[in-house]
C-alpha cells in the first residue's frame, strides 16, 4: 500500500522478490517442480487410448518459486495399499508473465506451456532422505574407462576429464538407507570449448557397483549446459510414464528411459551414485551439486483463487501419500 494526498491506494507487489526473500527466512517459500501428466489420444467414443498425443508429452520442470500455505498437512484416513495421507493447501506463485520469464517456462522456448491448469501437479519436498556429499572429494572416484581428477569448493564437486574423457565417475559410501525417498534431484553444468553429453546416471542399491543393482536414467541426446545450472528431478524406484521420465533444457524435452537391473531393490541400502559422460576434449569439466534423495508431496491444482497482475493463488489438494510404516512392513 502507498500513501498520497489522495489517501490510500493499492500498490504493486513484486511477488518474485517476496518469494526470494522469504525463502531465506521461512520454509514455506521454496522452489517446486511443475508436473503435467501426459495427454493421451482418444478414440471415436472419447475414451483415452494408451498413445500419447503428439504435443501431449509429460512436463517435468523444476525451480518454480512458490509460497505454500497448508490448511491440512496430513489427514489420516483408512485407505488401501498404504496410500492414506490427504491434505489441502493454498499455493501462491508469481504472475504468469513472470513465470514465463523463468528457464523452461519461456513461451519462445516451450510452446507446450501456456499456464498452470487444473489437475497439474506442483511437486514439493516433504523431507530430504539422503544428500550425496559434494562438499569434498572424499569417496569420489572414476571408473576404469575414465581419467578424472576431482576438486571441491565446499559446495560443488568438479570432475575434470583427462585423456580418457568417456566413462563413469561416482560417489561411493557404506550401506545407507534411502527407503523413504521417491524422487532424486541434482544440479549439473559443464565448462570447456566442446560439448559434454550426459549419457546416463545411476543409483546403485543393494550391492556392489554393478549394473544389476542399478536404476539407470538415460536421457535422449542431452548436452550438459555450460552457462547455468541444469536442475534434474527424476522419480526414484519407478518411472512416471511407461517407465520413463523427462528432463527439460531451454524448453526442449529430453525423454529419459528408466531401467532397473535384475537385482535392483529400492528397499535395499544405497551404495553408489554414478554419472556417465562423454566429453570431447581433455580438460573439460563437469560440475555437480545438491544431489538429494527426497520424499515428495504432490499438490494437485483444483481451482484458481485469485488471478491478477501481481500473483496467482491456487487451491490445491494432496490426494494421497505413501505410508512408510506399511512399506517397511512388506
Amino acid at each position: 500500500m502507498t500513501l498520497s494526498n489522495q489517501g490510500i491506494r493499492p500498490g504493486s507487489i513484486n511477488m518474485g522478490r517476496i518469494l526470494r526473500n522469504m525463502r531465506y527466512h521461512t520454509n514455506q517459500s521454496r522452489k517446486v517442480v511443475f508436473y503435467r501428466p501426459p495427454q493421451f489420444t482418444t478414440d471415436n467414443y472419447g475414451v483415452e487410448t494408451t498413445t500419447i498425443a503428439t504435443s501431449g508429452a509429460e512436463m517435468v520442470i523444476p525451480d518454480l518459486p512458490a509460497l505454500i500455505r497448508p490448511s491440512i498437512t496430513s489427514d489420516y484416513q483408512l485407505q488401501r495399499s498404504g496410500h492414506n495421507i490427504v491434505g489441502a493447501a493454498r499455493i501462491y506463485t508469481p504472475n504468469l508473465a513472470t513465470i514465463k520469464g523463468f528457464a523452461n517456462f519461456n513461451q519462445a522456448n516451450d510452446a507446450q506451456f501456456n499456464e498452470i491448469e487444473g489437475w497439474d501437479r506442483l511437486i514439493d519436498v516433504n523431507r530430504y532422505i539422503y544428500t550425496v556429499p559434494t562438499n569434498a572429494t572424499t569417496a569420489w572416484t572414476s571408473g576404469t574407462t575414465a581419467d578424472v581428477t576431482f576438486a571441491s569448493d565446499g559446495q560443488t564437486i568438479t570432475a575434470t576429464l583427462g585423456s580418457d574423457y568417456y566413462g563413469d565417475f561416482y560417489y561411493t559410501t557404506g550401506a545407507t538407507n534411502t527407503l523413504e525417498a521417491d524422487r532424486i534431484q541434482f544440479q549439473i553444468k559443464a565448462s570447456g570449448a566442446s560439448n559434454i553429453a550426459l549419457i546416463n546416471c545411476k543409483s546403485m542399491n543393494g550391492g556392489t557397483q554393478n549394473g544389476n543393482y542399478a536404476i539407470t536414467y538415460t536421457p535422449a541426446s542431452l548436452s550438459i549446459p555450460t552457462g547455468s545450472w541444469l536442475t534434474v528431478d527424476l522419480p526414484f524406484a519407478s518411472g512416471s510414464v511407461a517407465s520413463g521420465s523427462s528432463i527439460y533444457l531451454n524448453g526442449t524435452r529430453h525423454a529419459v528411459t528408466i531401467t532397473t537391473g535384475s537385482s535392483f531393490n529400492y528397499e535395499a541400502d544405497f551404495r553408489d551414485f554414478v554419472f556417465n559422460v562423454s566429453g570431447a576434449a581433455s580438460g573439460n569439466k563437469v560440475m555437480v551439486r545438491e544431489i538429494k534423495y527426497y520424499k515428495s508431496i504432490r499438490w494437485m491444482v483444483q481451482a484458481v483463487r485469485d488471478y491478477n497482475d501481481d500473483y496467482v493463488i491456487y487451491e490445491c489438494v494432496r490426494t494421497r501419500g505413501k505410508s512408510d510404516k506399511n512399506r517397511r512392513a512388506r
